[in-house]
């Protein structure tokens, strides 16, 4: 009988990259087969060797290494046994200011490097809802829904940047992993959910999450966990595992969002719902560090809609300057496709009188006339209030397809003669690198396809922006504003319009994939995604020329935040 032929087994795949002695190694991995462990081996330049062991596992985990010498560090792994999806380095003594260094990706997590040039984008895989927007020692920390594995949702981590001036981006470590539990077990769903931070007495901060398990009951639990050096979260406590005693309450109950009140105790607010309305629900402790003692005070607010789905991202912050004393709710409505104003999950901002237990609506706006803009969280910044929302529509993932995806530009909240107006932040103008020499009537090339379109106007217009699939068009009509698209883009059912009545000043920042919309000081915004890596390549403006003044057009730099890739990769069959 002739001898079997012996079983192929592929080359070990990885990548060489250098690395400082004293760098820490984060790298993700996971076994081929979920009920075996996973095996990486390092090699540093002094010759030392070490293997990673990982668990059994249905998804990637996280595994740590301290870089013992200076030099290339090869990584390698059995591909039939083993996967890797994401490595970098950094070093824990200076990563405030230098981030972490990307060694290596999957092409599923690699970042999307020709979109979001001005904006915040992950360095690799998925984004979504802002969290713990916080300012700490001049450094404004931005956590993130992430999933680092792959371009798409899954089981959700918290990312980091920080920036020192709300335009400018840092990337730190993964800073708030899921339970282990959740990654190991092929049939479980869920993850480290969204939230937000506050700052502890001593530095550091405590940061507070929703755990979600889809098979549990309930399916949400409020967390806390505190991280003393800002980059990474220490183990969870639960803080709230019922529902509310409310008739009809919902299945969800998540976002928790904590601020101190006009009396001097930290809330909560948390999303969700009952059979007849969306719900923003408030809870207080006596506990000056917010780590226990929560409970229940009651609906902070309501909003009736013809079909219950669940509120999103809560938020409540306090107005300043002819706002003083005033307080702004803002929430998202999740799966709420034209129940209100035909938009697809639309964002609302509430200002009232707010006294700690309850508060009073007096006026609302809608964030976001075209409605890329979800999850806003507010923050305190210098003592003014701003914020960031995610610039995406859920209405256009799909769970089996790339979704690259940004943060928009920060911005001001302000209360002036009865109107929330939304603004960029001043800081946005640090991107201005030259102003471009040619008039908007005649049409405007643009360089790199990054720009700020700026003009005051008394009358109608047409502002096209020109683009390799077609064009868009923001019109104003002297009534409404409406930003049309001759591109096409599934799930769009309705016009992305605002009735505005006359309007006084235009706004327009071009990204590559990613436009902003600000009118009459931010009185009127809107985000628009494009699915696209083509950048817009010429700006025109029509209008009756007398009534157009103070037309500007910058060129823009992109943002300091695009991640660094350092490493080599060998052939592979992962």
């Amino acid at each position: 009988m002739a001898a079997a032929p012996p079983l192929h087994r592929p080359e070990p795949a990885g990548f060489t990259a250098p690395v400082r002695a004293g760098d820490v190694l984060h790298l993700w991995q996971k076994p081929r087969d979920p009920a075996a462990a996973s095996r990486v081996t390092l090699r540093d330049a002094g010759g030392g060797a070490v293997a990673l062991d990982g668990p059994p596992s249905d998804d990637f985990q996280m595994t740590t290494h301290v870089v013992a010498a200076t030099g290339p560090l090869a990584v390698a792994w059995d591909a039939e046994d083993t996967a890797v999806s994401v490595a970098y380095a950094y070093d824990p003594a200076t990563v405030l200011d230098e981030g972490v260094r990307l060694l290596w990706t999957v092409p599923p997590a690699a970042p999307e490097t020709t979109r979001f040039r001005l904006h915040l984008a992950p360095p690799f895989g998925w984004m979504n809802d802002p969290n713990g927007m916080i300012t700490d020692a001049g450094r404004t920390h931005a956590f993130y829904q992430h999933y680092p594995n792959a371009l798409r949702w899954d089981t959700m981590h918290w990312g980091h940047a920080v920036s020192a001036n709300l335009v400018d981006w840092t990337h730190l470590p993964v800073f708030l992993r899921p339970r282990p539990a959740l990654l190991a077990d092929p049939a479980a769903q869920g993850g480290a959910f969204s939230g937000s931070a506050i700052p502890l007495p001593g530095g550091g901060l405590r940061i507070f999450h929703t755990d979600r398990e889809d098979s549990r009951e309930p399916l949400e639990w409020q967390m806390t966990a505190t991280s003393p050096d800002l980059l990474a979260a220490g183990p969870s406590a639960m803080l709230i595992d019922d529902h509310p005693p409310l008739p009809g309450f919902g299945d969800d109950l998540r976002d928790p969002y904590v601020f101190m009140g006009p009396d001097g105790l930290w809330k909560m607010v948390l999303a969700g719902k009952d059979d007849t309305a969306a719900l923003i629900l408030l809870y207080e402790t006596d506990d000056p560090d917010a780590a226990a003692g929560w409970r229940f005070v009651g609906p902070l607010h309501r909003e009736p809609l013809s079909r219950s789905v669940p509120a999103e991202c809560p938020c409540v912050l306090p107005l300043d300057g002819a706002g003083a004393g005033l307080h702004v709710l803002i929430f998202g409505l999740i799966g709420h496709h034209g129940l209100v104003l035909g938009r697809r999950n639309p964002s609302f901002a509430l200002v009232g009188r707010f006294d700690g237990r309850g508060f009073e609506e007096i006026a609302r706006r809608e964030l976001d006339f075209v409605g890329d803009c979800y999850a806003f969280q507010g923050f305190v910044h210098d003592g003014r209030p701003v914020g960031m929302a995610w610039a995406a529509n859920w209405a256009d993932v799909r769970r089996t397809e790339d979704f690259p995806s940004a943060m928009t530009f920060v911005r001001r909240l302000v209360w002036q003669d009865g109107a929330l107006l939304m603004p960029p932040a001043e800081a946005v103008t640090a991107l201005r690198v030259a102003p471009l020499a040619a008039t908007l009537h005649h049409g405007v090339g643009l360089p790199g396809g990054l720009a700020e379109i700026a003009f005051d106007t008394r009358a109608p217009f047409r502002l096209t922006l020109v683009h390799a699939d077609g064009v868009l068009v923001l019109v104003h009509d002297g009534a409404s504003l409406e930003l049309l698209d001759d591109r096409s883009r599934r799930g769009r059912p309705v016009p992305n319009r605002a009735e505005t009545g006359p309007l006084s000043d235009i706004r327009v920042f071009v990204d590559v994939g990613l436009v902003e919309i600000y009118a009459d000081g931010g009185r009127w915004c809107g985000t628009y995604r494009l699915d696209s890596d083509a950048p817009v390549t010429a700006v025109r403006l029509d209008a009756d020329a007398a009534s157009i003044t103070n037309a500007e057009i910058w060129q823009l730099r992109p943002q300091h935040g695009a991640p660094r890739r350092e490493g080599t990769a060998w052939p592979s069959s992962n």
